[in-house]
């Protein structure tokens, strides 16, 4: 296939990326990603150059699924976990979840985010992270012991918050440290649901192993 062909088949798919109706942009996702398994570097390419012209969410998506993330499409990606939209937030933390799998500067994004950015962004990236990690071998530290996370059980956000201890309740090993942030939120969090969701960890947590921070 030549560059000629390929540009004429993507032209439109990539004008498609940027249409308001969700079914034309997902169709246009789809057949981008078929696309690049004949030809991965000219669709990872193309798409990479759109970005840096267009920087808008569906294209960052389609280039994630194609090719590494550059530090733009993860930029991007990153605005998409704040989106009023669910839909959007959620495809957007599966993605990032799947990325994180391979490289590790995703989850370095992710942490980044989880300190600075909006309340809905902190708590997407605590699902990401947590998604990440999610059956690990654990000779390799998780979420159970990532000071990222023990940080997050101090934020101002209440659901943050709840995602943080939710997301610790699932480890296979925890910090003495999370521990015991997990048992004062218990009984000394301002908001019932925290502490109620910290009291549920408390117990969950109490036959797995602990670790020095």
């Amino acid at each position: 296939m030549g560059n000629t062909t390929l540009d004429q088949r993507m032209g439109p798919l990539l004008e498609a990326l940027e249409e308001t109706d969700k079914g034309v942009v997902r169709r246009a996702v789809e057949e981008l990603v078929a696309l690049a398994a004949e030809e991965p570097q000219g669709v990872g390419e193309a798409l990479d150059r759109r970005l840096r012209t267009v920087p808008r969410w569906p294209v960052a998506y389609a280039l994630g699924q194609v090719a590494r993330p550059s530090a733009l499409c993860l930029d991007v990606l990153a605005h998409g976990l704040g989106s009023r939209d669910q839909d959007l937030r959620w495809a957007t933390q599966l993605l990032l979840t799947d990325l994180g799998k391979r490289y590790p500067e995703v989850e370095g994004c992710l942490e980044a985010l989880l300190r600075d950015g909006s309340a809905t962004q902190r708590r997407m990236s605590v699902y990401c992270l947590r998604d990440i990690h999610e059956g690990q071998d654990t000779s390799v530290p998780g979420i159970g012991r990532a000071p990222a996370f023990l940080e997050a059980m101090r934020d101002p956000e209440p659901l943050v918050r709840v995602a943080v201890v939710t997301s610790l309740a699932k480890a296979t090993e925890v910090s003495a440290e999370a521990l015991d942030a997990l048992t004062r939120a218990a009984t000394d969090d301002t908001d019932a649901r925290v502490r109620n969701a910290a009291a549920f960890a408390v117990k969950k947590l109490a036959g797995v192993r602990t670790t020095k921070s």
